[in-house]
């Protein structure tokens, strides 16, 4: 049961990783995009960061029921942008 349960939460950690990576990596971006396609971008972002947050939250309650419940490494670790 532990180990489904650490899987569980290992999915979900590398699910919010990708999420971070992709919204770094959009932020890098921006600043050379043409004008046109800010507005996209941006959207995209705001999407990811939504989903990033859910992921964050989902992590949170993974710990949780694992009973851990300090979460400021949690947060530290993964931040998760403001909106650019």
């Amino acid at each position: 049961m532990r180990g489904e349960q650490a899987h569980a939460l290992k999915r979900v950690a590398r699910t919010l990783e990708s999420l971070l990576s992709e919204l770094a990596a959009i932020e890098a971006a921006l600043p050379a995009l043409p004008a046109a396609e800010v507005a996209g971008q941006r959207a995209r972002h705001a999407t990811l960061r939504a989903e990033a947050q859910k992921y964050l939250w989902y992590l949170v309650v993974q710990r949780e029921a694992l009973g851990l419940f300090n979460h400021e490494d949690v947060h530290a670790l993964y931040r998760v942008p403001p909106p650019p």
